[in-house]
């Protein structure tokens, strides 16, 4: 019993959990901190999202860049939380390793760095949805019309069956 509650909670927790959680870096010049938080899956057609927790960032600004992309930068508040996007038309097909290097700048000057690595997902056309989906139903109808047939010949095999059972024994009709 022990063992179906272990996967009944597996399970729970599988469904539950988020597919892909927000991954943070941490950027610092002297007293100045600043959380990076990003979704390590950039969907193409979605904006994405760069979230930033910033301590003593006045003066500050953080940059993020793409290779053959546009760079994005925000300037700092000195306390609180800011953010800034990319456009889903950054990127057109799937990619994996997408390096993204993030910097932290005064005055103009990189202070702090650090380089991570996205992966990039074309999400399926909606019409291919339907297509699966059609091609569901389809294949559930031919599935049932086999059913149909097996209990169809099952019940023809058992008439057969048992009128060759109640055929009289040299195979002559009542003469």
């Amino acid at each position: 019993m022990s063992g179906a509650r272990i996967a009944v909670a597996l399970l729970v927790a599988l469904l539950i959990m988020p597919s892909a959680a927000a991954e943070t870096v941490t950027l610092t010049d002297g007293d100045a901190s600043v959380a990076v938080s990003y979704d390590p899956v950039f969907r193409t057609g979605e904006a994405w999202f760069i979230d930033l927790v910033v301590e003593n960032g006045d003066g500050y600004t953080v940059e993020a860049e793409f290779a053959g992309a546009e760079p994005r930068s925000k300037a700092l508040p000195a306390a609180g939380e800011a953010s800034f996007s990319f456009p889903g038309a950054t990127f057109h097909g799937e990619a994996f390793n997408v390096p993204l290097e993030l910097r932290l700048l005064r005055d103009g000057s990189t202070v702090a760095s650090t380089t991570v690595e996205i992966d990039v997902s074309v999400p399926p056309a909606e019409d291919l949805l339907w297509l699966w989906g059609g091609m569901t139903v389809f294949w559930l109808g031919i599935a049932a019309y086999a059913g149909w047939l097996h209990r169809r010949q099952a019940e023809l095999r058992r008439q057969l069956e048992s009128h060759i059972a109640a055929a009289p024994a040299g195979g002559k009709d009542g003469e």
